[in-house]
């Protein structure tokens, strides 16, 4: 895992356990902890909230004349479940998961999911500003197209 993340995103990860848990579908959750199950679904919710404000400042600042709702709808379509799907696809994301066998991976968000939990993971692991010049120069000036 630290090998795919470095040959992707171009760093080794410092606490490789945030990384495992952010790959571990809650399809594939064995253990649980005060209840609930140990899986992904709260670095996803971390990573989400992280990856609409960086791609909500990079678009403030490059469209510096477009008004709230030209952002906001460019915002949208680029974090949409469908658009982190086939990133997550193209990253490889999909096959770093954990999940039983019994999921299909394809026919849901849990690609998706996954990106946004990485990102959750990264974070964590690293701080927002490593974390936003990651996700800027791999994720969306690699990848997304927003002319």
């Amino acid at each position: 895992m630290s090998n795919y993340i470095r040959n992707v995103f171009g760093y080794y990860p410092g606490n490789i356990f945030l990384y495992k848990l952010a790959f571990k579908h809650k399809s594939s959750a064995k253990e649980k902890t005060h209840g609930n199950k140990v899986c992904n679904e709260r670095l996803e919710y971390l990573g989400d909230a992280i990856l609409d404000a960086i791609v909500a400042e990079y678009l403030f600042k490059k469209f510096p004349f477009e008004n709230e709702g030209f952002l906001t709808e460019t915002k949208s379509k680029i974090v949409s479940r469908n658009s982190l799907n086939v990133l997550s696809k193209k990253l490889g994301l999909d096959k770093m998961l954990e999940s039983d066998s019994g999921v299909k991976i394809t026919q849901r968000s849990i690609g998706g999911d996954a990106l946004e939990s990485f990102i959750g993971a990264m974070y964590l692991d690293k701080g927002y500003k490593f974390t936003k010049k990651t996700v800027l120069k791999y994720i969306i000036k690699t990848h997304i197209n927003v002319e």
